[in-house]
């Protein structure tokens, strides 16, 4: 059990799962409750990436079924996330489910609303628009999955930022890490940097030491207040070395600990930072 609570801003599990006794009794998954319990989860944000999926309307259902049954049930702290907005537009074309928390406009590829990762596309009328009504219903707005354009587009328009699962370009040069400039204008929105374990945004031969390197290189740009963790476990494939599921978080705030951190600059990137962000009261 870790001595640090985590609060994990992505995860993939929702679209992994057929169901609710899946994630609370145990699976084949990298999370569930019992192991999230075990590494010292109390807070998780349970992404659905409809956008990913062949139909994303009818995934974006299935998965808000699943997450609406685990609120219920869960000894955890859930909250929902969108990644990639297609789906809320066909679907909620007045107001959100109450429950929504984080939006990322897309996935990968582009939208109607804005460029993936994988485009150069900027963010669109219908973009914009959506942006100002996920705020002033007091969702969240997260980055990861821009292209520079979009990510660039949507700084200017001066609303808080976050990305919940992001690294540091500076460290890796791939598209879908940060750059300095980016992590600084982010900070200075008062939001975090969630840095997640995903081999190939790490480094060549990634290990769980990489992850580190990016968790300090965020607090020696724009200080340990920003500092997040967004593992996307069940989102990236195989994990590095020295991480197995969600049990081996302890292992990660050791080396951190090793590396010089105090317990009170890990304990804000292991959950205070996150817990900040999503206005709830410290427990």
């Amino acid at each position: 059990m870790s001595r640090f609570p985590v609060f994990d801003s992505h995860v993939d599990t929702l679209l992994r799962i057929s169901g609710p006794p899946e994630f609370l009794s145990g699976s084949s998954t990298q999370l569930d409750e019992p192991r999230a319990l075990k590494g010292g989860v109390e807070d998780l944000v349970l992404a659905v990436c409809a956008e990913a999926e062949r139909d994303p309307t009818a995934s974006w259902k299935k998965a808000f079924g699943i997450y609406e049954e685990l609120i219920e049930r869960s000894s955890l702290r859930l909250h929902l996330m969108a990644e990639g907005c297609q789906p809320l537009i066909e679907l909620y074309p007045e107001g959100f489910p109450r429950d929504l928390r984080v939006a990322c406009l897309t996935w990968n590829v582009p939208n109607s609303l804005a460029g993936g990762v994988h485009s150069d596309a900027g963010l669109t009328d219908e973009g914009r628009a959506l942006v100002r009504r996920l705020r002033d219903s007091g969702v969240i707005i997260d980055v990861s999955h821009l292209c520079d354009r979009s990510r660039r587009d949507l700084l200017r328009m001066d609303v808080p930022l976050v990305a919940t699962h992001c690294n540091c370009r500076r460290l890796r040069d791939v598209p879908r890490n940060l750059p300095d400039q980016d992590i600084r204008e982010i900070a200075s929105m008062d939001g975090v940097v969630g840095v997640t374990f995903v081999p190939r945004f790490l480094a060549e031969n990634a290990t769980s030491s990489h992850i580190v390197d990016h968790a300090s290189h965020v607090a020696d740009l724009v200080g340990v207040d920003h500092v997040g963790f967004g593992s996307d476990f069940d989102g990236m494939g195989n994990p590095p070395a020295g991480v197995v599921d969600c049990t081996s978080w302890p292992a990660i705030f050791e080396e951190m600990s090793q590396r010089g951190w105090s317990d009170g600059e890990i304990t804000k990137a292991s959950c205070s930072n996150w817990r900040r962000v999503f206005g709830l009261e410290e427990t």
